[in-house]
């Protein structure tokens, strides 16, 4: 009984196991995302600020160099706020690895139980099987003396 109950727990702590590495995998893959998203906001950010500072003419309608400015100033709000989600995923992601980490312990000591059961169970049918055929030994000796 001990033993069916050592595999089924063996069988949740897989599945955690695994369940936690699925949500490892998700929150790597959100990390990279945001961090992409990141990198394209800044790259048009700077694309942008080439082009309206390097215009090339020399007069400079203020209401134009007014507009980028309040652009950058936009994209400028946009990439903080992807900042703050680059932050807020890799500290998911932290969580998740703990929580992964935790699992393949906890499935690890289950599996180190389940193999030092199993070494015990292997020695003591060893030792059942040698008393018995020491027994024989003994009773195999017992009737060749009779005789």
């Amino acid at each position: 009984m001990k033993r069916d109950q050592l595999g089924l727990l063996r069988q949740l702590a897989e599945r955690q196991e695994r369940d936690a590495s699925s949500r490892l995998a998700k929150a790597q893959e959100s990390v990279s995302a945001a961090q992409q998203q990141l990198r394209q906001v800044l790259s048009y950010r700077n694309d942008y600020h080439r082009l309206a500072v390097g215009g090339g003419s020399d007069s400079v309608d203020t209401y134009q160099l007014q507009a980028a400015r309040n652009f950058l100033s936009e994209l400028d709000a946009i990439a903080g706020r992807q900042r703050a989600s680059v932050q807020q995923a890799e500290l998911l992601l932290d969580q998740h690895r703990v929580g992964w980490a935790e699992a393949k312990r906890r499935l690890q000591a289950i599996e180190k139980l389940q193999h030092a059961r199993t070494k015990l169970k292997v020695r003591a049918e060893e030792k059942l099987s040698q008393r018995l055929i020491d027994e024989l030994f003994s009773i195999q000796r017992a009737f060749a003396e009779a005789r």
